[in-house]
């Protein structure tokens, strides 16, 4: 009965590394990888009226339509570490 509880946790250890590789390594990348081809959506639909936009903005010529996807993609990939969440329901009683 002993060594099957040594295999469980042998199971249990090997699960735990292998989600810990997926949330650090491929989980960022398959945001990316997301992002990326919304970027080139977004490059196709409006990209030229976005590439004014930002160029207007930050008053600059810096930026330009190719370099759409991969903003959009560093963005998201970025801002998935500092997601947060607000529960508003803990406060409507005051």
């Amino acid at each position: 009965m002993n060594r099957k509880d040594n295999t469980l946790e042998g199971i249990g250890a090997f699960t735990v590394i292998i989600l810990a590789i997926f949330t650090l390594v491929i989980s960022p990348a398959l945001s990316f990888m997301f992002a990326y081809i919304g970027g080139c959506i977004l490059k196709f639909f409006v990209g030229d009226a976005l590439v004014n936009g930002l160029n207007i903005i930050f008053n600059t010529t810096r930026f330009t339509k190719p370099m759409i996807p991969v903003i959009c993609a560093t963005i998201a990939t970025i801002g998935k570490y500092f997601k947060t969440t607000v529960d508003m329901s803990r406060h409507k009683g005051q």
